[in-house]
């Protein structure tokens, strides 16, 4: 450290302990000290035991910092000397990372040039000090200067006086004791960035020699000496006055910022380019979105308002500037930064300087949402129910009630469901707007299940669900021109009692659609009473106009108030003369006596009477009237209606066939017994006596198989177990004697009925059968004749059966059309044949027959052979009739008269030639018969007066001539037709 060329240098190096001062030095370290600073250095020696007090303790100032293992240097220059001297003190570090000790180094330096040097500074110090002696002296500032390690090394008057010390004593300081400890790192941190050149300018708490506290506004500029920082020159501002003042209007300001800032309404204050002064905490977060940190002044509308918006507002803020006229509570609607709408009630005065002239103004609006939403949800709720009331269907009051929905809450599409009958699918009824008339078929198509899509999970969680597009789709088939439009989607359950009824959904063309879920539920709960109230009605509607029950609202006065459809459908009288007519003109005169009584006990429900009531055409109607509910005050009573006329044509059938089941039991031929399972008669018919020739006390004691012909009953009891297989089986004809010995033909059908409490028995039902056994054996003797008659005969005999319109012929069609041998013909087959010529008038003909009951028919036709060709027939019809006369089968004969037919036209021909000769006959022969005849007559009768007669006797000859020709060709003709 020490150089060769050097004039005088000198160095020494000591170890000093913190605790035990000196504990060792080099050996340079006793001679230097000795010559410099006529001290003797010995073991234990404190730095004040070896250099004066001045520079003791700016070392002792280093020490601190070495203590926390920081390298420091300090230069030294003694009074009135050039010597420098310089320290270089090195922390020592222990095993134990402790520090204890420190390295010391001196360096002398009294070279020429550093003694120059100091001259020169030493004159520039002189001007300094002059220069700046005023400043020092005169400043009422402290004004003070610290070296490089923070050590007073000049301060003024004023410092001292605000350490509370004299100026002799703040020198020997360093100013970190003046700093409390809360601000000591911020206070070092300046400092140190003075020592890095910078010049900041910072406020902090001071605390003086006698405890004192003050706020001091500090400067700190760094000390150049030839580029390089030597220390650092400070000016402090006793400003806690002032910083008392500014903290009681800050508290002012920040008590009445908390009121402001607190008050639930939002106040701002604007200037007159309608940028913002001040703003409360509400304005602020509500509307700009920001945290009031964030500073309050410099904000327009255009900030925190779209451009239409922002416009608006500002037109209306220079029409307060301008004109001086305030805005008092007017109600105005605005958006929040979240974009839910709020309504407030809005003043606006102008802001005045102290010359009363106009500066900005002065923002009030206090937030009414709730009170608006309350009046806006009663408004809604009384259109809603209003709609329900104003529409006459179920459906219009719906598709109205959306639509006051929509308007009111600011949605643009709506759709409304109902729960299935069956309770397992959602269905849209109706939705608002209408895009066309075809909405109507397309509604009810729109099913949703339990839990599918947003309709669906309204109806499961019984929660209004909220759908954003960008979630996914939102409503199915919407009735809308552009569906890509809804962007928001809201659903509502509408549940009444514990039972959602319906489910409305609601879209909304913006992505951010607020959706106020109280007003909705609350709403909901109303619209659900207006619902459930309008389905009544319209169930109650709909059961007056369509019920198929008369329903009628009677007046005491005589006359009919109101009638249901079915009552006009009814009687068939229009309403108007219904209404018109006093009611008993109604009644049958026979039934009014019954009407009076009931009218006496009106006051009493459910009391019934039947009377009979005259229909438009005279006829009357068996009626069942009760009288449901008597409104007092109306003097009027409400009466329901059955008509009972079936039900009295039933019961008088149900009489007839009780005269007609007596008939039939007990007067009718046959024979209706009931038997046990033994087949023991229990009860017998009357008819009985004509079967067996036993009265029916006599049947009682006696069995079934007692009155069977041996030979029959093997087989009979062989049938009669098959009763136990099927409950009803008719059993062969069987032959019974009865008591006089005559044998009868029997047919019985047998039921069993022994599971039929009311019967518990064997029911049988049997019919003589003697006579048809009889009539039958002569039948079959019939039908072997007609066998043997159709054989013999080449007539072809037809059984047309009328009902299943089948056609049986005998073999000899085969024969006369040669066609294959088939049993029968459709009816349409066979008359396809009958040439077209003759089958219009063949086909009016049968019809005639089976329409007006000809029993017999005898017709001429043409029927095409199966070669082709067709035949001549004369068909002979007979019709049998059932009982009732209702025609069965037409029995036919069709005899082929084709060769007939031949010989009838070659007759005709032959008649015809004859006809022509007989015309000659009676024309060509007659002509000159008739001058013979003349001629003769004057020979004969005028011979006397003649005086031609050869001239006639000559005619005649012509005329005989030409009378024999003529008879030559006659005789000639009839020879050849001979």
């Amino acid at each position: 450290m020490t150089s060769k060329t050097s004039l005088s240098v000198s160095e020494a190096v000591f170890v000093l302990n913190f605790s035990n001062g000196v504990t060792a030095f080099d050996k340079n370290a006793i001679k230097f000290f000795e010559e410099q600073f006529n001290v003797k250095i010995g073991q234990g020696f404190t730095l004040f035991d070896i250099f004066n007090a001045d520079l003791a303790t700016r070392l002792n100032e280093k020490l601190v910092f070495c203590k926390k293992g920081k390298f420091q240097i300090l230069a030294w220059n003694e009074k009135e000397s050039v010597k420098e001297f310089r320290f270089y003190i090195s922390p020592i570090v222990q095993e134990d990372q402790t520090i204890s000790s420190v390295s010391i180094s001196v360096e002398l330096n009294n070279s020429q040039e550093a003694l120059l040097q100091n001259i020169k500074i030493e004159k520039e110090l002189e001007y300094s000090k002059q220069f700046y002696s005023n400043l020092f002296n005169n400043n009422p500032d402290a004004v003070f200067a610290f070296d490089l390690e923070g050590n007073f090394i000049n301060v003024n008057s004023q410092s001292a006086t605000l350490a509370e010390t004299s100026t002799e004593e703040l020198i020997k300081m360093h100013f970190l004791p003046f700093i409390p400890d809360e601000d000591k790192e911020k206070v070092l941190e300046k400092f140190s960035s003075s020592l890095n050149g910078k010049s900041p300018k910072y406020e902090t708490r001071f605390i003086s020699t006698k405890g004192t506290r003050k706020i001091l506004e500090i400067n700190n500029i760094p000390i150049r000496f030839k580029g390089e920082i030597i220390g650092v020159y400070g000016i402090a501002k006793d400003v806690t006055k002032q910083r008392e003042i500014e903290n009681n209007i800050i508290a002012e300001r920040q008590m009445l910022k908390a009121i402001i800032d607190n008050i639930p309404d939002y106040i701002f204050v604007n200037d007159k380019d309608h940028k913002s002064i001040l703003a409360n905490k509400k304005f602020f977060n509500k509307i700009l979105g920001k945290d009031i940190d964030q500073g309050t002044s410099g904000y327009s509308p255009l900030d925190y308002y779209d451009l239409e918006k922002a416009k608006e507002i500002i037109v209306d803020n220079e029409a307060v500037i301008k004109t001086g006229i305030p805005v008092i509570n007017r109600p105005d609607l605005i958006v929040n930064n979240e974009g839910k709408e709020e309504m407030v009630l809005l003043t606006k005065v102008p802001l005045k300087d102290c010359e009363d002239n106009i500066i900005g103004l002065i923002g009030i609006a206090r937030d009414i949402t709730e009170t608006y939403l309350n009046n806006k949800k009663k408004d809604l709720i009384f259109k809603t129910i209003k709609a329900f009331g104003d529409k006459p269907t179920f459906k219009e009051a719906t598709i109205k009630a959306l639509r006051t929905f929509c308007t009111e809450l600011g949605y643009d599409y709506a759709e409304a469901y109902k729960v299935s009958v069956n309770n397992t699918k959602l269905i849209r009824t109706c939705n608002w707007p209408i895009l066309n008339d075809n909405t109507k078929n397309s509604e009810e198509k729109v099913l949703y299940e339990r839990g599918e899509g947003l309709p669906g999970r309204v109806w499961q969680n019984a929660e209004i669900e909220i759908r954003r597009s960008r979630e996914g789709s939102l409503l199915n088939e919407m009735q809308i021109e552009d569906p890509s439009q809804i962007k928001t989607v809201v659903g509502i359950p509408i549940t009444f009692e514990g039972k959602l009824i319906s489910v409305f959904c609601f879209g909304s063309y913006k992505h951010n659609k607020e959706i106020k879920k109280g007003v909705l539920n609350d709403v909901s709960i109303q619209v659900a009473s207006a619902i459930e109230r309008k389905r009544s009605q319209e169930q109650l509607n709909n059961f007056f106009s369509y019920s198929p029950n008369l329903i009628a609202i009677l007046g005491l006065d005589g006359f009919i108030k109101k009638v249901n459809p079915s009552f006009e459908r009814k009687f068939e009288y229009p309403e108007s003369e219904i209404l018109s007519q006093p009611f008993l003109d109604f009644i049958h005169p026979d039934d009014l006596q019954k009407t009076f009584e009931a009218m006496e006990t009106v006051s009493i429900a459910g009391s019934d009477f039947e009377i009979r009531c005259r229909k438009k055409d005279g006829s009357y109607l068996w009626i069942s009237w009760r009288f449901s509910r008597f409104f007092e005050t109306e003097n009027v009573v409400f009466v329901y209606g059955t008509d009972i006329t079936e039900l009295k044509d039933h019961e008088n059938l149900i009489k007839d066939n009780a005269k007609r089941f007596k008939a039939l039991v007990q007067e009718g031929s046959d024979h209706i017994s009931i038997m046990d399972r033994d087949y023991n008669y229990l009860y017998n018919s009357p008819a009985v006596k004509s079967i067996f020739g036993l009265t029916a006390g006599e049947m009682n004691k006696t069995n079934f198989r007692d009155h069977l012909i041996p030979v029959d009953e093997k087989k009979i009891n062989e049938d009669l177990l098959l009763l136990s297989k099927s409950k009803r089986l008719q059993l062969p004809s069987y032959r019974i004697t009865n008591k006089t010995g005559d044998i009868r033909w029997i047919e019985t059908i047998v039921t069993d009925l022994t599971d039929d409490p009311a019967i518990d028995g064997i029911v049988m039902n049997s019919r003589d059968i003697t006579e048809f056994i009889s009539q039958e054996r002569k039948l079959l003797e019939s039908l072997k004749r007609y066998d043997i008659v159709a054989k013999a005969t080449s007539d072809i005999i037809t059984d047309f059966n009328i009902k299943d319109r089948i056609i049986q012929v005998s073999e000899s069609a085969t024969e006369v059309f040669g066609f294959d041998k088939v049993e029968s013909y459709p009816i349409e087959w066979w008359n396809e044949h009958i040439h077209p010529e003759d089958h219009d008038f063949v086909r009016e003909a049968a019809q005639s027959m089976v329409l007006r009951g000809n029993q017999n028919l005898t017709v001429e036709y043409r029927f095409r052979c199966a070669d082709g060709t067709y035949k001549h027939i004369l068909d002979r019809s007979y019709l049998i009739s059932d009982k009732s006369g209702k025609p069965q089968r037409i029995i036919g004969s069709m005899q082929d008269i084709t060769e007939m037919k031949r010989y009838l036209i070659e007759i005709e021909n032959h008649n015809k030639r004859l006809r022509e000769i007989g015309w000659t006959q009676s024309h060509l022969v007659r002509a000159p018969l008739a001058k013979v005849m003349g001629l003769v007559d004057l020979l004969l009768n005028y011979k006397n007066d003649l005086e031609n007669i050869d001239e006639i006797l000559e005619k005649v000859l012509n005329s005989a001539n030409e009378l024999d020709k003529i008879i030559r060709h006659i005789a000639v003709q009839t020879e050849k037709e001979i």
